[in-house]
């Protein structure tokens, strides 16, 4: 067996959320040996995918990335299978048309949905808040550059930036200082800054959805900016 989905998307450097056990790929009637009492050899910690294939596709010991993306786009939640994707695009490790390729055998609306993934989001967090938002039919767009600011990960609306933290330790405090410095200029021409870390989004995901849905029912986001 070799890795794919998830388990292989980390050899290939792309950003992973959240998963359990080990997933793995093997041909059409290749089939498990148990050998070990251990249960991790024993097999009971692996997600398996099937193929059509009789044979490995190459020699590679590691389901090469487009195998891993039809792998997970069909093992995963959609917004999980959209953090692959956005990911691997972002990473210039694939293509928008590669995408279309590894969706198109899907069903007519599950491709549909994942058809909106876009190169732009540079984190996972980013993307599983965003896909969030845009289930909410809420007006997000990602990466939007503000003049004398830089760039942001996410602008709701008029005036709601929320920033998210890309990895669960997040520990450098010059990069804390400038994020906070930013913060204060965006906070000065009236937007609405909210800054949500790792934990909050794949850890505490309930308790945040309900506070942002509280906001976004005031409509903080539709509050017009300073000139």
């Amino acid at each position: 067996m070799r890795p794919s989905c998830v388990t292989a998307a980390k050899h290939h450097g792309l950003w992973v959320p959240l998963h359990t056990g080990r997933h793995v790929y093997r041909p059409r009637g290749l089939r498990f040996v148990e050998h070990s009492q251990d249960p991790v050899e024993h097999g009971q910690d692996l997600v398996e995918h099937g193929s059509e294939l009789r044979s490995w596709p190459d020699q590679d010991p590691v389901a090469e990335l487009a195998l891993t993306l039809e792998h997970a786009v069909r093992c995963l939640s959609v917004p999980d299978a959209a953090i692959l994707l956005e990911s691997a695009l972002n990473r210039r490790r694939i293509s928008l048309h590669g995408v279309q390729r590894v969706l198109a055998a899907l069903p007519a609306a599950h491709r549909a949905q994942l058809n909106r993934v876009t190169p732009l989001a540079e984190s996972g967090t980013e993307t599983a808040v965003r896909w969030w938002l845009e289930s909410l039919h809420v007006p997000v767009a990602p990466q939007v550059q503000i003049p004398g600011v830089g760039r942001v990960d996410l602008q709701l609306g008029a005036s709601w930036i929320i920033e998210c933290d890309s990895v669960r330790f997040h520990d450098n405090p010059e990069q804390y200082h400038r994020d906070r410095a930013r913060d204060l200029l965006l906070q000065a021409r009236r937007y609405m800054v909210t800054r949500l870390t790792w934990e909050q989004v794949f850890l505490d995901w309930e308790e945040t959805k309900s506070q942002l849905l509280t906001i976004l029912r005031r409509r903080d986001h539709r509050r017009p900016i300073a000139g």
